[in-house]
């Protein structure tokens, strides 16, 4: 008789009754995709991990590293790496793009606020162009993939670590992009530190806020 069933039927149980549950993820890795399973514990809270590192960790190791955009700028294009060694970080391993911390200030010259994953294009004082998410839905890991104190590995998987992502942006968008005033963007001075990937071809980059404020246009 195979006893594989009655293995599993007590596995399931057992989870069931530790607090545990199976959640499916998709992994990407250097091009390829592929759909993992992972036991996540109930118990990792990400929205206190979050509140614990906020303004002891985060907000002050990337004021650390943050230069302003245009010397940000610069420094890429002459070199990434040296660039990415001064102003960011990203974890050792193949494909990880470095993700760069910079202050922004300057005039805001179009606004997208129809869209949930709302956007401001910011002409700054250097005159470069450069996108602002403002919320309330951000996008992308940004934020997460900026923190050299919160590594992949110290996760217990893949599941925790994307939780993790989407604590820090809730955070990001709760205590500072709720609180700009949608109507009066255009023209408006902004100043902000938010952190972000090179984008190919010489586009403007999407930035993260991490702090941010406006002073709308007299």
């Amino acid at each position: 008789m195979n006893a594989t069933p009655v293995v599993c039927l007590g596995l399931a149980a057992v989870l069931l009754l530790g607090g545990c549950k199976i959640e499916k993820t998709v992994v990407s890795n250097a091009g390829q995709s592929a759909t993992s399973v992972f036991i996540n514990d109930s118990s990792f809270d990400p929205d206190a991990m979050v509140a614990s590192d906020w303004d002891a960790k985060v907000l002050p190791d990337l004021r650390a590293k943050a230069g302003a955009y245009d010397a940000v700028a610069t420094a890429i294009a002459a070199d990434p790496d040296a660039a990415g060694a001064r102003f960011g970080y990203r974890e050792k391993q193949g494909g990880s793009p470095w993700i760069y911390a910079a202050t922004v200030t300057g005039t805001v010259v179009a606004a997208n606020t129809e869209s949930r994953a709302a956007t401001i294009d910011v002409k700054t004082d250097g005159g470069r162009t450069v996108q602002l998410q403002i919320g309330p839905v951000v996008r992308g890991t940004a934020i997460r993939d900026s923190l050299a104190s919160r590594p992949f590995g110290s996760f217990k998987n893949q599941v925790d670590y994307a939780q993790f992502g989407k604590a820090l942006n809730a955070k990001a968008n709760a205590t500072a992009l709720a609180k700009l005033p949608r109507d009066k963007l255009l023209g408006a001075r902004v100043e902000a530190l938010g952190v972000f990937s090179a984008p190919a071809g010489g586009a403007p980059p999407l930035v993260t806020p991490v702090s941010i404020t406006a002073e709308p246009k007299a």
